[in-house]
C-alpha cells in the first residue's frame, strides 16, 4: 500500500508570499551585515567560538631592511594602510581617501589587545614605542572611561569609533590606564562586550617609588592639602606606623587586589605583565617578549635603542629609529621629590611584599624590586628610579 505525502498546499497558497519576502529580507541582511558592519559579524561568530587567526600567521616576516632602512620602513608601514604618514614626523598622519580606505579595507576595530596598568610605571614608553611596529596601530587618546563609565548603555559604537582605521593585517591597541583600578566591572565589560579572548598588556612597577611619584603628580595638580607630608599621606593618623591601605595612592600599588577581578574574567595566559623597570634598563627585551605574546613579526632590535644622554649610563632610553623619540616631560610643573626616611620606606615594602609575592606566584614572573628587603626585613640599598616614567 502505497502511502502519499500530502503537500501542505493551502500554507503555501495562505502564506508563501509572506515566507518569500522574509527569505529576501534575512539574505539582504546578511550582505549588509557582510559589507557594511563586518565588526558585528566578527562579534557575532567570535561568540561562536571563531577567533580570527594571529597577525603573525596573515603576514610574511619583517624584510631586515626594513629595520635598518627609513624608506623601506614607510613602504612597509603605509603601502597598504589606511594612513598616510607625515615625512617630518612619522607619528603624525592622516587618513587616506574614503575611495581607499574601502580598497584596503580599512575599518575601526574593536581592539585587539588593551594597554592597561598604573600610573608612573612607564605605560607611556611602551605606547610611544610600540606604535611605530610595522603592524600596529594604537589609540592613546580615548574619551575617558566613556565606555565603562556609568552612562555607559549603548556606547559600544562610540567607543568603536574611537579606534584607529586598520587592515585586517594590523592589530588595534588602545591605551586606558585608568581601566586597571575602576570602575570595578571593566574586566566584565571588556569580555562580554568586546571580546572574551583579548590580549591584556599591563606595566606595573616598585610600588613604592610609584606612590612616591604618584603623592608628587598629586600635589602638582592641587588634589592634596599642600600641608600634607608623604608619610601624613600614606601612614593612618590615629594608629602611626601602620600603611592606609585605603588611601588611593597605596590602594593603586596593590596590585594583586586589582589582578584579582581580571583573572576572574581572562586566563592567565592571556595577560602579559612589564616590569617598568624591564623598560628603563633593556627596552628591546621588554618590545621584543611583547611582539611575541601579541603574535606580531619581529621588528624591535637593539640598535633601535640609546640613551636620551649618551654621556650617562643611567639616562633612559630613546627610540632612534625608524625616528628619534624620547619620553615627553610631564605637562605638569613637577615637583621636588620629598625626602622620605627610610623606616617609612621599609614599612610600605614590608606592606606591599605579600601581594607582590602572591602577583609573583600567579604569574610565574620575577619582580625587580622584590630584593629591597633583605633577609632580615632590613631595607636594602634604596635607589632613586632612573628616569621619569
Amino acid at each position: 500500500m502505497t502511502i502519499r505525502r500530502r503537500v501542505p498546499h493551502s500554507f503555501i497558497r495562505r502564506h508563501g508570499i509572506e515566507v518569500a519576502i522574509l527569505i529576501v529580507c534575512c539574505c539582504l541582511w546578511i550582505v549588509y551585515i557582510s559589507v557594511h558592519e563586518p565588526h558585528i559579524k566578527r562579534s557575532v561568530l567570535t561568540s561562536l567560538g571563531w577567533e580570527p587567526e594571529s597577525i603573525r600567521n596573515k603576514v610574511p616576516p619583517i624584510l631586515a631592511q626594513v629595520k635598518y632602512d627609513v624608506d623601506a620602513y614607510i613602504h612597509s608601514k603605509f603601502d597598504n594602510s589606511c594612513y598616510v604618514p607625515n615625512a617630518d614626523d612619522l607619528s603624525q598622519r592622516t587618513l587616506v581617501e574614503k575611495k581607499v580606505l574601502k580598497q584596503r579595507g580599512c575599518e575601526q576595530r574593536l581592539p585587539q589587545a588593551i594597554l592597561t596598568g598604573v600610573r608612573n610605571c612607564g605605560l607611556s614608553r611602551v605606547l610611544q614605542f610600540l606604535r611605530f611596529h610595522p603592524y600596529v596601530e594604537m589609540r592613546a587618546d580615548l574619551i575617558p572611561l566613556e565606555l565603562f563609565s556609568g552612562s555607559y548603555d549603548k556606547n559600544l559604537e562610540l567607543y568603536r569609533k574611537q579606534m584607529p582605521f586598520t587592515t585586517e593585517k594590523q592589530m588595534t591597541i588602545e591605551r586606558t590606564p585608568e581601566y586597571f583600578v575602576t570602575p570595578h566591572d571593566v574586566p566584565k565589560r571588556i569580555h562580554d562586550e568586546i571580546s572574551p579572548r583579548i590580549k591584556i598588556i599591563a606595566v606595573i612597577c616598585d610600588p613604592v617609588k610609584r606612590a612616591i611619584s604618584d603623592y608628587v603628580q598629586a600635589k602638582a595638580r592641587g588634589e592634596d592639602e599642600e600641608t600634607k607630608t608623604f608619610e601624613e599621606t600614606v601612614l593612618e593618623q590615629e594608629k602611626w606606623g601602620n600603611v592606609n591601605h585605603l588611601n588611593a595612592i597605596i590602594d593603586s600599588s596593590i596590585y594583586f587586589k586589582h589582578f584579582l577581578r581580571w583573572v576572574h574574567y581572562f586566563p592567565q595566559e592571556q595577560f602579559h605583565l612589564i616590569d617598568g623597570r624591564e623598560l628603563l634598563d633593556n627596552p628591546d627585551i621588554a618590545l621584543g617578549q611583547l611582539e611575541e605574546f601579541l603574535g606580531l613579526p619581529s621588528f624591535f632590535d637593539p640598535s633601535h635603542f640609546e640613551r636620551g644622554k649618551k654621556k650617562n649610563a643611567n639616562s633612559p632610553y630613546c627610540l632612534t629609529f625608524p625616528q628619534r623619540v624620547c619620553i615627553k616631560p610631564s605637562k605638569i610643573k613637577p615637583r621636588r621629590r620629598p625626602e622620605v626616611d627610610d623606616i617609612t620606606k621599609q614599612k610600605l615594602y614590608e606592606f606591599f611584599a605579600p601581594y607582590d609575592k602572591s602577583l609573583s606566584d600567579m604569574f610565574k614572573k620575577p619582580f625587580s624590586w622584590s630584593g629591597r628587603l633583605d633577609e632580615e626585613g632590613n631595607l636594602a640599598k634604596y635607589e632613586e628610579e632612573l628616569g621619569r616614567h
